[in-house]
């Protein structure tokens, strides 16, 4: 496919004032007529203008620096609105604005753009940052919006007004080192950490650590750095000196090709284990990608880019081309995106139906979703939304990859939605 030239032009704009994108037509999955409740009466809300049959969306994405390749995100939730606005969708005759705000990453930036969109928007669906979000919450709650992050930890897993959709973001470890011990016999090595210092890699270290007692393996060192280093020498020695075999990695950005260039700077060649926050498209490509490409297995949900175990995987494709002929590949930021805003469809689809676009009629819809089926094979498993924040279970299957730079996204399957036993007993040991 060819190079998105319209990136860096998208970035600049998103960075500078939000971007406003439109649902259009294609080949619907099905789904509510898009009607009003029983009256015939619609009830709208910030973000919604009722004649118009317009929805206008919020999505807190960084998409400048070292972050500008997570536009994608905003292109996958494009894609998914394109289908649920076309004839026989989910929001057949509607129209879905999504509006973005560059957070940089940081949640100092974050919060006054949040505080500046919120009352223009029906919903938030895509922050990306467990820090963000968390930092977030006290006003989500305050202000009743309804949010589908990008991805949780523990503490916003079973947060009011939080509607998770995929596995949770620092919960891999315990899918990743079950599937190493099962693949590439390490049952006797020595497991270690390496994660970043926020919320993520705190709760990284947390799965780690539960994974690493329920399977009665032996724990070495555990090392942490800072967000955004180009410096892990340190880190790497003391895994070195710890003697770890296996390396269990959080964080987000470039760390995993610093890791790579450091490590064979200093003869260390261990098994290296990530989450899908660690994916970037230039992994297979960028520095350290043969060494990551020997070492390194990614976690993350969904299918290879062209494979066929996920019903919805061609779909996804179809649609993005559909919304930019032009897309590039990538493997998690476009899943995520695309996996939001079809649930975020479904939420307004029954909001609407229930004849109440309101801040409080679009949580009551949250609410009333229940189990939401993962029929297209990329969210990781069925999605559970309680009634309460507390009755709220995440899908847990993620599927494990190698990286290869002769696939689309630089990630070549392996084994699809492998499901691990010691994910399960991690979720039921945080539940509320």
């Amino acid at each position: 496919m060819k190079k998105n030239t319209q990136l860096a032009g998208w970035a600049s704009l998103l960075a500078v004032a939000g971007l406003a994108l439109s649902g259009c037509a294609g080949t619907p999955t099905g789904g509510s007529t898009g009607g009003g409740g029983a009256s015939g009466e619609l009830v709208g809300g910030p973000g919604v203008d009722v004649d118009a049959k317009t929805i206008r969306i919020g999505t807190l994405v960084p998409v400048s620096g070292v972050f500008a390749g997570a536009i994608t995100n905003i292109e996958g939730i494009e894609a998914a609105f394109h289908r649920a606005t076309s004839e026989g969708g989910a929001l057949e005759g509607w129209t879905v604005e999504v509006v973005n705000q560059d957070t940089k990453y940081d949640a100092a930036t974050a919060i006054p753009l949040y505080e500046g969109m919120k009352d223009d928007v029906a919903m938030i669906s895509i922050v990306l940052g467990s820090t963000i979000i968390d930092a977030m919450l006290p006003s989500i709650e305050t202000d009743g919006v309804t949010l589908i992050p990008g991805g949780t930890t523990p503490n916003l897993q079973f947060a009011e007004h939080i509607v998770p959709s995929l596995p949770m973001t620092s919960a891999h470890a315990s899918s990743l080192i079950p599937y190493a011990i099962e693949n590439y016999d390490v049952g006797d090595a020595t497991f270690c950490s390496l994660t970043v210092e926020d919320t993520l890699g705190a709760y990284v270290v947390e799965n780690f650590e539960f994974t690493v007692e329920e399977l009665g393996l032996t724990k070495g060192v555990e090392t942490t750095f800072a967000p955004n280093t180009d410096q892990l020498t340190a880190q790497i020695t003391a895994l070195k000196n710890g003697k770890c075999d296996v390396v269990m990695t959080g964080g987000t950005g470039s760390f995993l090709q610093t890791f790579a260039v450091q490590a064979v700077q200093q003869d260390y060649a261990p098994l290296v284990l990530a989450g899908n926050s660690s994916y970037n498209v230039t992994l297979a490509t960028g520095p350290g990608a043969d060494w990551l490409a020997e070492h390194a297995i990614i976690s993350v949900p969904g299918d290879e880019w062209l494979g066929t175990d996920a019903p919805g995987q061609a779909m996804m494709i179809e649609d993005l081309t559909a919304v930019n002929p032009d897309f590039v590949p990538t493997a998690n930021a476009h899943l995520t995106g695309y996996v939001n805003g079809m649930l975020t469809a479904e939420i307004l689809a029954a909001a609407i139906d229930a004849g109440d676009l309101s801040r409080e009629g679009i949580a009551a819809a949250a609410a009333g979703i229940g189990t939401w089926e993962d029929e297209l094979g990329l969210a990781g498993g069925d999605v559970v939304v309680g009634e309460t924040a507390a009755g709220n279970v995440p899908p847990s299957k993620l599927s494990m990859f190698r990286i290869d730079p002769d696939v689309p996204t630089g990630l070549a399957l392996e084994r699809y939605y492998y499901e691990s036993e010691v994910t399960n007993d991690y979720i039921e040991s945080i539940r509320p």
